[in-house]
This record gives structure tokens, C-alpha cells and sequence, in this order.
């Protein structure tokens, strides 16, 4: 009898990795369930050629995107942080849905500054969470802390809601001018 059910047991799971590794062309994806997918590596995807449209967006890190590998990036901008509240970009902003872009990002000032993509809400969130922990430091795929002189970067994936705002959000800096807001244009 232990056999008999060993063999049954090895018969199914062995036949269940054949079928899932055969053609999927004809699944119905839009039946399936995204949010379990959250923990899939996603690493190794290239998302500049999926259709997005149907994607489940509220299971991404941003409603305006997420982080991607920079080796995907299709283009670099330099983003310089500075003292007067200003975010300088070249070349400047003009950016559309599904667009891969590495920032390459440098505090050029005395103090600390962080530059961080989200939608207009997440950042006002991400503000007033700041307010009440105003020393936090952020490396996280969407936001990233720098002190004076340090360099780093993010690779972004643009798609989702078109209206994002790029800022600083440690206390009084985006409301003293250090953030921007843009469109995405359609792909």
C-alpha cells in the first residue's frame, strides 16, 4: 500500500511540473491573481515590453511606478540637489508611460536632502510621516537619503497614474520649492 501511494503521489507532482512548464500562450492572465504574485523576482523581466495595461497597479510599490534594474534603463538623467531647495535635472524632464530611467542623483549642497518619485498623494504621505521623524533615512527603491557631497541612484519604471511629484521630503524643503510635478505622456 505505501507503494501504491508513493507511486500516486510522484505520478501527480510530476505531472503537474509538465503541464506548468508548457505553452501558457492561451491562458486566460486575466483571471489570475496578481496580488499573490507580489513575491515573484521580477529582477530579471523586461518590463519595456509588457503590456501594462491590465496590470493590477495597487500591488506595485507606487501608483506611478517601481524600481527596476539599472541595466533596463532606456535613459540617464543627472539630478543635482542643492541648498537653494532646488531639484535640477539634465537633461530636463520629459518622460513617458513605461519609461525605464536611472537617476543618477548628487547632494551638491551642505545638508542633508533625499529625492524621492511618487504620486502626488504618496508624497504628501511620505511629508507628513517625515514630520514626525524628521532624522529618517530612506534607501527603498523609490526614495533615497543623501548627505552632503554623496551620490547614489534609482532606476525607475514609469507606468500607472501619469501625475508624478519628484521631491525632497525631509521637513520644509519640498514646501520651500524642492519638489516637481510632471506628466507622463502617453507611450
Amino acid at each position: 500500500m505505501k507503494v501504491f501511494t508513493l507511486l500516486a503521489l510522484t505520478l501527480a507532482l510530476s505531472s503537474t511540473t509538465a503541464l506548468a512548464a508548457g505553452d501558457h500562450s492561451s491562458m486566460d492572465h486575466d483571471s489570475m491573481d496578481m496580488k499573490n504574485m507580489a513575491g515573484m523576482d521580477h529582477s530579471k523581466m523586461n518590463h519595456g515590453d509588457m503590456d501594462h495595461s491590465k496590470m493590477d497597479h495597487g500591488a506595485m510599490m507606487s501608483a506611478v511606478g517601481m524600481p527596476a534594474p539599472a541595466e533596463q534603463a532606456t535613459q540617464t538623467i543627472q539630478v543635482s540637489l542643492s541648498d537653494d531647495m532646488k531639484l535640477k535635472f539634465e537633461p530636463s524632464l520629459n518622460l513617458k508611460q513605461g519609461d525605464i530611467v536611472r537617476f543618477v542623483i548628487i547632494n551638491n549642497g551642505q545638508i542633508p536632502h533625499e529625492f524621492s518619485i511618487g504620486s502626488i498623494d504618496e508624497q504628501k504621505k511620505h511629508r507628513d510621516m517625515m514630520r514626525s521623524m524628521p532624522n529618517m533615512e530612506h534607501s527603498d527603491g523609490s526614495t533615497i537619503s543623501l548627505k552632503a557631497g554623496e551620490k547614489g541612484e534609482i532606476t525607475w519604471h514609469f507606468m500607472g497614474q501619469p501625475f508624478v511629484e519628484v521631491a525632497c521630503n525631509i521637513p520644509g524643503h519640498a514646501e520651500a520649492g524642492m519638489k516637481m510635478n510632471f506628466v507622463l505622456a502617453a507611450k
